[in-house]
């Protein structure tokens, strides 16, 4: 048994609590005009409760917008950086700073060893940037609870997850959606929401193909898994992913998921399970989800080794692999 303090940085609706022996405690404060108060308050805030509170061990998150914490500055014990985001063009781009350029900066300072990562391609990037960090990759899992014992294969296709145009490909999609419609008729369900949906709707509309998407906006529970059961495949045209964890759940769905063959992601998809078209190639893309529409039997044999892929990912194998990598460091550092 470990006790284990959680800080995290406020966010709409937080508060202190302890849920399962595990202790949460909130820091900084959210100034509504100025969006990365929470990040810049909660840095200022985490080192000193570091240094304050007893501790074997601190386990990192990698953060937005820079990316680390510089907690190692304020601890004499290990530090594990848990990677699982690596967007910072985003950020570059709303608040127009160099935010990747000072994570390289902070990461060849040598005050960093241990990670997590989530695929083989992260860890190369980590590698690039810190020679002699000690990497264990970990990925994103499932709950046993979340497989679906009899998947029906509906007569839609299902794109699951935020509506961000760029991240996630939705500019590339219409474009696709657009092409299939000349040879066959297609239905297409949009769940999720995001800051795109208003374009991502007309967009389909100037592409005159509006008849042929739904979009539910964000779903969840019940009427999350019912889409999960019941449609045909995923799509997932995303030009970045650090895991894709939709794929993960459409593997357990027993469904095959179209991707472009992107890294990190397609360490999730595999030919076996899934489709992997050309790097942003919409052509290519087009051809292989017409394909697998119309041979449901190749489908059927695809998401059946999808489910035997997706139990690879059970959360409980997972969180030991874990625990034992925090108890290697741990007893790897004892003075």
């Amino acid at each position: 048994m470990h006790d284990i303090q959680v800080f995290t940085a406020v966010y709409n609706g937080s508060f202190n609590l302890t849920k399962n022996a595990v202790k949460y405690k909130r820091l900084g404060f959210y100034f509504k005009p100025f969006g990365l108060s929470p990040h810049i308050s909660f840095l200022s805030q985490i080192g000193p409760k570091i240094a304050f509170t007893p501790h074997d061990l601190v386990i990192e998150e990698f953060m937005p917008p820079v990316g680390f914490c510089m907690t190692p500055l304020w601890t004499t014990k290990p530090v594990i950086s848990i990677i699982q985001w690596y967007f910072f063009e985003y950020w570059e781009k709303k608040y127009r700073l160099p935010f990747k350029k000072i994570m390289k900066i902070i990461a060849r300072t040598g005050l960093y060893k241990y990670f997590i990562v989530q695929s083989d391609a992260m860890g190369r990037e980590v590698k690039k940037y810190i020679p002699a960090a000690v990497i264990n990759k970990i990925p994103c899992g499932i709950n046993q609870k979340d497989f679906i014992k009899s998947p029906a294969y509906g007569n839609f296709v299902l794109f699951l997850g935020r509506i961000d145009i760029h991240q996630k490909g939705l500019d590339m999609l219409v474009r696709i959606w657009k092409i299939i419609s000349y040879s066959v008729k297609i239905p297409l369900v949009i769940a999720g929401d995001g800051p795109g949906k208003k374009q991502l709707e007309n967009d389909f509309t100037k592409a005159g193909i509006s008849n042929l998407v739904t979009f539910t906006g964000r779903v969840a529970g019940a009427e999350k898994e019912r889409l999960l059961a019941t449609c045909r495949f995923m799509v997932m045209p995303s030009r970045e992913e650090t895991f894709g964890m939709t794929a993960l759940e459409a593997m357990a769905a027993g469904k095959p998921a179209v991707i472009f063959n992107i890294d990190n992601l397609n360490e999730v998809v595999r030919p076996e399970w899934g489709e992997l078209a050309d790097k942003f190639d919409t052509e290519s893309f087009a051809e292989l989800v017409v394909n697998l529409w119309n041979n449901l039997e190749y489908c059927k044999a695809k998401g059946s080794n999808a489910i035997d892929a997706a139990k690879n990912f059970l959360w409980d194998n997972l969180a030991d692999r874990q625990h034992h990598f925090y108890c290697h460091i741990v007893q790897k550092n004892q003075w």
